[in-house]
């Protein structure tokens, strides 16, 4: 359906640019009908069982729907490609997905914070060796597009944080030492996202 994509034709690059900057975009890494199941899950998901405002608040800072995250619509979405983009080896593990939705915010002052992503307690001292991250909807300027802070996984930087825009369908691959952040979605509709996270061995 895709041919040979051009992020696998040109790996040498792709390789180069998350060595570099902590990140790489893998455009187009996703077929639409896999984009379509997870969405067409999750809102699902919402009419079934529905989300107050509190847990959209809580939900934001963790995950959506976590007894969805082993289902076959979300694992479909994870690009075929991740794993050796991240160098994956035996004893590496995909860790728990996370569902993100981001519904429209308010418009309202929002500085950005970066963050790194921290390994969950049940990990046991192993550690995050890649993540991914996939649009299931476009993360454009005023969707709500995640930052990064480019070359801080190497040490602090003193450069200002740039957008990623991502289209449905685009990866976004990060070093787990990368700085990043998420951004106020000022879109008339809500952002889903799936984020991977690969950890190494014990």
């Amino acid at each position: 359906m895709h041919g040979v994509l051009p992020w696998v034709r040109n790996n040498v690059r792709v390789q180069a640019t998350l060595d570099t900057d902590g990140y790489t975009v893998l455009r187009q890494a996703v077929a639409p009908e896999r984009l379509r199941a997870a969405l067409r899950m999750l809102n699902l998901a919402i009419r079934r069982y529905g989300l107050t405002a509190e847990e959209i608040a809580e939900c934001q800072a963790a995950t959506f729907f976590p007894h969805l995250r082993w289902e076959p619509e979300v694992w479909g979405v994870l690009p075929p490609a991740a794993g050796e983009v991240l160098g994956m080896a035996d004893g590496d593990e995909w860790a728990e997905p996370q569902l993100l939705l981001r519904f429209p915010d308010e418009d309202q002052p929002w500085p950005l914070q970066s963050h790194i992503d921290e390994a969950p307690p049940w990990a046991e001292g192993r550690r995050y060796k890649g993540i991914v991250g996939v649009a299931l909807t476009p993360a454009g300027p005023e969707d709500g597009t995640p930052f990064v802070w480019a070359g801080s996984h190497r040490g602090p930087v003193d450069t200002a944080p740039q957008p990623v825009p991502l289209e449905a369908g685009d990866a976004i691959v990060m070093d787990p030492a990368l700085e990043h952040s998420g951004s106020l979605n000022l879109g008339p509709s809500t952002r889903f996202a799936i984020y991977f996270r690969l950890l190494t061995p014990a």
